[in-house]
């Protein structure tokens, strides 16, 4: 429900900054150089360095690594009175989400919207590396049982940028992430596969610029 909240809100700024600042003088295209940033995705968080190769005037290539926990859409967290602690019924492992994404980011609407923000569509691919461990175990002694699957699959999303100055900015974007499983089968519940390691995700990012 959050994130659909988020989505809206992203719509409603998106549209707005179309709207309200129309601009027909060309200006100068700051280009993105890299950025650091946090995801907030259906199964949690996580974060992100992204670098950028300028291809066109408004184009760029991305290259974006991320780190980010999956979980199953069924899980629900139960608090154990007697113990103290959270827990999840049915789980049997935790599961994380190491995906490298190259795509294309492309400016739209640039010489016609005034100011700096500026909205953008992105698109592209995404291998991934999918890790899991026991969730009986304790954090740190359940790393050395760490098992491995990957997935491939793509993704498309938009956005807005603002720039700060010459040489920072800030960015939103809501992207959605279609990574099917095609190596061992990986289970958080028991008893449930899980296909897809994607999603839908709302990424805050904070840009250095050249």
């Amino acid at each position: 429900m959050r994130l659909l909240l988020y989505s809206l809100i992203l719509a409603f700024a998106f549209n707005f900054t179309l709207i309200a600042q129309v601009n027909k003088n060309k200006e100068k295209v700051v280009t993105n150089n890299w950025a650091l940033g946090m995801m907030y995705t259906e199964s949690g968080f996580g974060l992100s360095a992204t670098y950028f190769t300028k291809l066109a005037r408004t184009t760029d290539l991305t290259y974006k690594l991320s780190v980010s926990g999956v979980s199953d859409a069924n899980e629900v967290e139960y608090y154990d009175y007697y113990y103290g602690n959270y827990y999840v019924k049915n789980k049997i492992n935790r599961v994380y989400l190491t995906a490298f994404s190259v795509g294309l980011k492309h400016n739209v609407f640039f010489d016609d919207i005034e100011g700096s923000f500026k909205p953008f569509v992105k698109v592209g691919v995404s291998p991934a590396l999918i890790l899991f461990n026991p969730y009986e175990k304790d954090f740190f002694e359940a790393i050395k049982y760490t098992q491995t699957s990957y997935g491939f699959g793509g993704y498309a999303g938009i956005g807005i940028e603002y720039y700060e100055s010459q040489s920072i900015g800030l960015s939103i974007g809501l992207d959605y992430y279609y990574i099917p499983v095609l190596g061992p089968d990986v289970y958080s519940l028991k008893d449930k596969k899980i296909s897809n390691v994607g999603g839908a995700q709302i990424g805050f990012n904070f840009m250095f610029l050249k």
